[in-house]
């Protein structure tokens, strides 16, 4: 391991010399390195201590949105199907999960497949785009809803109506990384897109959450310490918004607006995700994340979800 370490710090000090685009695939190469590397070194510990150990090896790592695709052979989104230099919320929380589950290092990739798509075929229609809808329901084999146990009776349910034919007809030629008003042949490739999303309908979408006043009760707003011991360290908390009013924006309403991980340090909660407002994966109190929503805060609480083993 000491080797494998001495070997990304010298990639990552060579990246100070390199153009940004070829510095940022030296660190790609260099984070799965110690990942993969990571995978094999900690296949014997529990769920807990290898996500903990896994998710370490990308703290730092930059937030971008919609990094990923299906490769080169995908037919509308050819971004790298991985990558470990970029993240957003959900893609650091799969590529930490696929090297949970996976006893060595060979089987991450199909791992990660498994978790990202329905039926781990790699298509962008079979994506799970919608946590509660396509992620969660898709990955009900590997992860289990633990929320009413965390909530102890004060768990609600928040519902949205999740439209996937709006959304796949607001969606543009960025996806396809073209310009549909220049291109003839972007724009057809999206109006197959589009064409896509005329299999669904509209559904309700329902997920338990653990309240935010549950977790701040009483007259002085002090936080609930049994709560928080009651969020085993590995689990997967998504942020929960009922019936999240965005449709104007992306043509549909959501209930869950980012996801992260539960990890403990020396007895003390904290999330660890790929921020949005930070611009990067990181360690944030548990607690003091959360304390940061008003009540009149579309955010109302959280969802909690482990591995099944």
């Amino acid at each position: 391991m000491n080797m494998v370490i001495q070997k990304v710090v010298t990639a990552i000090t060579l990246i100070l010399f390199l153009s940004p685009a070829m510095a940022l695939n030296s660190l790609d190469t260099a984070n799965k390195v110690l990942f993969y590397q990571t995978i094999d070194d900690s296949s014997a510990l529990p769920d807990a201590e290898k996500i903990d150990a896994l998710s370490r090896t990308l703290l730092g790592s930059i937030y971008v949105g919609g990094s990923v695709g299906e490769g080169e052979q995908g037919k509308y989104d050819k971004d790298p199907l991985t990558r470990f230099d970029v993240f957003d919320c959900t893609t650091y929380v799969e590529t930490v999960l696929a090297g949970a589950i996976s006893s060595t290092s060979d089987e991450f990739q199909s791992n990660l497949q498994s978790i990202r798509y329905r039926n781990s075929n790699v298509d962008f229609v079979s994506r799970n785009h919608f946590p509660s809808v396509d992620w969660f329901r898709n990955n009900q084999d590997k992860l289990m809803d633990i929320t009413p146990d965390v909530g102890h009776g004060q768990a609600r349910v928040a519902k949205a109506m999740i439209d996937k034919s709006a959304w796949y007809k607001y969606l543009t030629g960025d996806v396809l990384q073209c310009d549909a008003d220049s291109s003839s042949e972007c724009l057809t490739l999206l109006n197959q897109l589009h064409e896509e999303g005329r299999i669904y309908s509209a559904e309700p979408a329902y997920i338990p959450y653990v309240p935010l006043t549950a977790l701040f009760g009483g007259n002085t707003n002090e936080v609930n310490q049994a709560l928080l011991d009651r969020i085993p360290s590995g689990s997967v908390i998504s942020m929960v918004r009922p019936n999240w009013d965005i449709k104007k924006y992306i043509g549909t309403n959501m209930n869950v607006s980012h996801q992260g991980l539960a990890i403990r340090k020396n007895g003390t909660l904290f999330l660890r995700h790929a921020s949005l407002t930070n611009k990067k994966v990181m360690d944030e109190n548990f607690a003091d994340y959360f304390s940061h929503y008003s009540k009149t805060s579309s955010l109302k609480g959280f969802n909690v979800q482990v591995l099944r083993r």
